[in-house]
């Protein structure tokens, strides 16, 4: 069996594409989002192991997001920082 994917997910395009990249950059691999119900049909394939979601992202979709994920037994990190950030708080959500 493979690994279970990381996920992120965002509203803002220019921010999407650096999470991305400073992601990569550290060696994790990770699938960005920016349509709800894209994410949530690949979340249902219960592949995910994480779902990082950006701070731009609505109250309404959170409460949808989270609720999915405990449904599947996916972590949520929800993260407002930086990109610089991530990919070490992503290391201490996945332990």
């Amino acid at each position: 069996m493979s690994a279970r994917k990381v996920y992120f997910f965002g509203r803002n395009a220019a921010m999407m594409a650096l999470v991305d990249q400073q992601l990569k950059a550290t060696g994790i691999h990770a699938e960005g989002y920016m349509d709800e119900a894209v994410l949530l049909a690949d979340l249902a394939k219960g592949e995910g192991r994480l779902l990082v979601i950006g701070g731009g992202v609505e109250e309404e979709a959170r409460v949808r997001l989270r609720a999915a994920c405990r449904e599947l037994n996916v972590l949520v990190l929800e993260h407002n920082g930086g990109p610089g950030q991530l990919a070490e708080n992503i290391g201490q959500a996945l332990g």
